[in-house]
């Protein structure tokens, strides 16, 4: 073998010893390279409470419509509300006075609380009147009327019927106002509440005409109310409960039905058996009730 020869193989030989080595101190240097652990950053910050969703003026704040977010420790204005100082069900039920965007701190002097001074007039619209009348648990519907439920007012009186010389007391019941919205129970503004309330005084929302009405409705016999549905139909109280939709704030309105007692009983009319012999037919058109004797 040539001398060229044995050079050119050690220098094969060289050349794969330093490749070996260069490759096994590669693997054992990533072998020894440690695992770093991600570490998640703790926010830093004092949580404040915020509108959940847009709060426009005039609405009763629910339990959906808030929640905290954290806000930095060294720009927060007094008269923000934090996680440390109050718990949001303190605003349930709460009119907002002044709106809020997404996001915004709620604050005191745009929020008026139940029992606040000045709470009712937020409530109410502008050009409304706030009156109360009373009526009974029976009539009440047994506590399953709220604030900001709508209802109609129901008045019971007696009147005077002159037939010929013969003066028949006789009864009947008028739907005096409709679609009436109910600000307050008694002393009771908040609707979040589970417990049944079975309230006498009901606070509404009226026209300054329909003030005048139902204080002289009042004093004409006895009031009751009946409660109304949420939506006029099927479709519309869908969209409301699932689509979450608002309703537009509808007006009070005068009612246009009304209930003879002779409608209801059949023996009204008939006189015991001791009358002057004549028989009574009462002819109903639409509304209207005639009494016939024969």
């Amino acid at each position: 073998m040539s001398f060229r020869n044995i050079v050119l193989i050690a220098a094969a030989l060289l050349i794969t010893a330093g490749t070996s080595f260069v490759a096994r101190s590669w693997l054992a240097n990533q072998r020894a390279k440690p695992v770093i652990v991600a570490q998640q950053v703790q926010a830093e910050g004092i949580k404040v409470l915020v509108a959940k969703a847009e709060l426009p003026t005039g609405v009763f704040i629910q339990e959906e419509q808030l929640r905290w977010q954290l806000w930095p420790n060294d720009d927060i204005p007094d008269e923000y509300f934090t996680d440390d100082e109050i718990e949001p069900d303190a605003f349930f039920g709460a009119v907002v006075r002044r709106g809020f965007t997404a996001g915004e701190p709620i604050t005191p002097r745009r929020v008026i609380r139940p029992g606040e001074r000045g709470f009712l007039a937020a409530v109410l619209r502008p050009g409304y009147r706030a009156i109360a009348i009373r009526v009974d648990a029976t009539s009440g519907v047994s506590g399953l009327v709220f604030p900001g439920d709508r209802i109609d007012i129901i008045l019971t009186h007696t009147l005077s019927d002159r037939t010929g010389e013969n003066v028949v007391q006789r009864r009947a019941s008028e739907t005096v106002l409709q679609n009436v919205r109910v600000l307050a129970l008694d002393q009771t503004t908040d609707d979040n509440g589970t417990d049944p309330q079975y309230a006498k005084n009901f606070t509404l929302e009226v026209t300054p005409k329909q003030t005048e009405m139902l204080s002289v409705v009042r004093e004409l016999g006895a009031l009751s109310i009946s409660l109304r549905s949420l939506a006029k139909d099927e479709e519309e109280l869908e969209r409301l409960t699932v689509m979450n939709e608002t309703k537009e704030e509808s007006d009070p309105e005068r009612g246009d039905t009304y209930t003879w007692d002779s409608e209801v009983s059949r023996l009204v009319g008939r006189g015991s058996g001791n009358d002057d012999g004549k028989k009574v037919v009462n002819v109903t058109r639409g509304n209207e009730v005639q009494e016939l004797r024969f």
